[in-house]
């Protein structure tokens, strides 16, 4: 089977120097098996790994959580889903090599969902760390953020306050309260400026088209501060 180099390079928007680690990336063992040379699994071996660091690093300096809450993230950002997906986004599946005895379109997830593991560790070895972080970037973790505005937006009027409250309560870091820093606008279409306070120090501001508005995004940012800060308000 000819393996068409541009074809993948212009999807995955990386040109590789060494273009048979690009091949290698895409065989598969049951191919090498048949044809001889090597497969692809060593490379899914490292790839895990980078794809693992890469991804809790980027939930280190932007998720919010403890520990607990950033390990179930990472494990839905990196499981075989969002792996399978990107492969299957990009248009790469038909291009991985595969025995004859392998039916390409009845062939289960961890197959495809292993070359993206082999393509970063091919990314990492050809051109470094920084081209394969912008791919992961560029992938899963794009994917990952669109899928949480999403989950977002099906929960506006999620009770932040009470979150807040709840938490402030749990870690025992004082009172909450909030004031309204100014309104402005028509009385038709208002808009509020809200401070989240904690012992009588902001927090956090929020703005809506009403006090409750204003005060739940409030309450939502000084929840995430908090959440950053481990629990500790200073």
């Amino acid at each position: 089977m000819i393996f068409d180099i541009e074809g993948v390079q212009s999807k995955i928007g990386y040109a590789f120097r060494d273009v048979m680690l690009l091949r290698k990336c895409f065989t598969h063992s049951s191919y090498a098996y048949e044809h001889g040379g090597d497969d692809n699994e060593l490379l899914e071996f490292f790839g895990d790994a980078i794809i693992e660091f890469v991804t809790t690093e980027y939930l280190f300096k932007n998720a919010s959580g403890d520990e607990g809450k950033l390990t179930e993230e990472r494990k839905e950002l990196v499981s075989k889903e969002p792996l399978l997906r990107s492969v299957k986004k990009l248009g790469l599946t038909d291009y991985v090599l595969l025995g004859k005895g392998i039916d390409r379109t009845h062939t289960d997830e961890k197959l495809f969902s292993s070359v993206y593991e082999s393509l970063v560790a091919g990314i990492y070895i050809d051109g470094g760390l920084k081209e394969a972080k912008r791919f992961i970037a560029d992938t899963i973790i794009k994917d990952y953020e669109a899928d949480k505005k999403k989950k977002e937006k099906k929960k506006p009027n999620a009770d932040y306050k009470s979150e807040y409250q709840e938490y402030v309560q749990k870690y025992k870091l004082g009172s909450v309260s909030y004031e309204t820093l100014w309104k402005k606008g028509p009385d038709h279409l208002p808009e509020f400026r809200v401070a989240a306070l904690l012992n009588g120090a902001k927090t956090a501001e929020g703005t809506g088209p009403n006090k409750k508005a204003a005060e739940r995004e409030a309450a939502k940012k000084a929840l995430d501060k908090l959440k950053k800060q481990g629990g500790n308000k200073h």
